[in-house]
């Protein structure tokens, strides 16, 4: 079961009766809000004289003593269950809590995995008797790129979030997100989706790799986050208004706090990061201006603009605000339409290099994309290019392919400065640093 349904707030009441050891017996209470973690919760009565393994609904007088669960809550409920139990869960609790904040992240992988995979043999059979079903045929191109981007095994990836919305939304962790260090959450911007899934986590797998390089914890994770939907590109002038910001900011916030739940007392320093690129930067710094984090740095790249009421980059909540953008970007100031611009001087943002340094070897970013170069699409004999028959215009398109770059492309001044920018006491040092006002 993949959860959908509407988004909503969650409550600071305590738990009236919730039991995950009952759960684990198959005593079940299910809500399903939309992206929203799942929450399970029920009073004493509203499970009384239930077998295992029921799941019929509750009356309307058992779903008022239903209340949304705060990840802490959950944890510490979790932590007090026998290891014994714990063992089983995988196999005993339903795929729809793989999105409750609060349990493990391995723990919710596992949910999750499952959870795709139910949901991708549905698509499927769906479309066996109705191919022109188009929101299924899109639902099963989503499911299926997140399933490639679940293929690499080193660094570990978990599956953390996945719902039913329409196309599905997800989030992938590019390393182990339970033992982790050092966070870092990278925020999609207009024109990339869940059928993106795949780049969009390669994407954080460079910024991995790259956090490694700069002399990174080896307890790390980026987490590709796809948890909105956003906005279309340009000539679509979709990304100057605030809607995708309303639904995106509020799951930002929510996701970004259940990772601190999940943390028993004692645990070294957790450092959190955001890097956000295009109008990911407006949801991003909407959910910051809102909730205190705990964000050490906050990197906007290409950014469609801050909202006029957000005022500076003290506004944030995070400890060091930094924008990149680069000369031959012509979309991102689209969205700036009616907001601020990070890199103006009165903002406050520090500003970093994205064009390149030759003596370094770190190339420049030649447009508005996040990335742009994979194992597939630089390969000549893969369909991309196969596909042009003329044999003269194939290769001067990928030879101008493997001239241009993404913001988070292996091997750019953007994803080395993002990388060392995100890795507290990075081992390299930035370059084309510069405050907005010595522009």
């Amino acid at each position: 079961m993949v959860g959908h349904g509407r988004h909503r707030g969650r409550r600071t009441t305590r738990i009236l009766g919730i039991s995950l050891t009952a759960v684990l017996a198959g005593v079940l209470v299910l809500t399903s809000p939309s992206h929203a973690p799942i929450r399970l919760a029920a009073s004493g009565s509203a499970v009384q004289g239930r077998a295992p393994g029921a799941k019929e609904s509750l009356d309307p007088a058992d779903v008022e003593n239903l209340q949304q669960s705060r990840p802490d809550e959950v944890a510490a409920e979790w932590r007090a269950i026998p290891v014994a139990q714990r063992a089983d869960a995988a196999q005993t609790l339903p795929t729809a809590l793989g999105n409750l904040d609060g349990l493990p992240f391995g723990l919710r992988d596992k949910l999750n995995r499952r959870a795709l995979k139910e949901a991708t043999d549905e698509a499927r059979r769906k479309l066996a008797t109705r191919p022109s079903d188009t929101e299924t045929r899109r639902s099963l191109q989503a499911y299926t790129a997140i399933s490639i981007a679940l293929k690499p095994t080193k660094p570990r990836r978990q599956l953390i979030t996945l719902t039913a919305d329409q196309p599905p939304l997800a989030a992938i962790s590019v390393g182990d997100l339970d033992a982790a260090d050092l966070v870092t959450w990278q925020v999609p911007g207009m024109g990339t989706y869940t059928t993106d899934m795949a780049l969009w986590t390669l994407a954080a797998a460079n910024l991995h790799a790259a956090q490694g390089a700069s002399g990174a914890p080896r307890a790390r994770a980026v987490i590709a986050w796809m948890g909105y939907v956003p906005p279309p590109p340009p000539p679509s002038i979709e990304a100057s208004r605030g809607v995708y910001v309303l639904a995106g900011a509020p799951n930002l916030i929510r996701d970004v706090s259940a990772v601190n739940a999940v943390r028993p007392g004692g645990r070294r320093k957790l450092h959190m990061n955001i890097v956000a690129h295009s109008y990911g930067t407006t949801v991003a710094a909407n959910a910051l201006a809102s909730a205190d984090l705990g964000i050490d740095a906050f990197v906007m790249l290409a950014s469609a603009g801050v909202e006029p009421g957000i005022g500076n980059a003290s506004a944030l909540h995070a400890q060091h605000v930094y924008a990149g953008e680069a000369r031959r970007d012509g979309l991102a100031d689209f969205g700036r339409l009616s907001r601020i611009d990070p890199s103006a001087p009165t903002f406050g943002a520090t500003l970093f290099g994205v064009d390149g340094v030759r003596s370094a070897r770190l190339a420049a970013v030649t447009g508005h994309e996040p990335i742009l170069h994979s194992a597939w699409n630089d390969n000549p004999r893969s369909s991309i290019w196969t596909r042009i028959t003329d044999v003269v215009q194939r290769l001067l398109r990928y030879r101008e392919h493997k001239q241009r770059f993404g913001y988070l492309d292996r091997g750019t001044e953007s994803l080395a400065n993002t990388a060392c920018a995100t890795t507290p006491g990075a081992t390299r040092q930035m370059t084309g640093l510069r405050t907005a006002a010595g522009r």
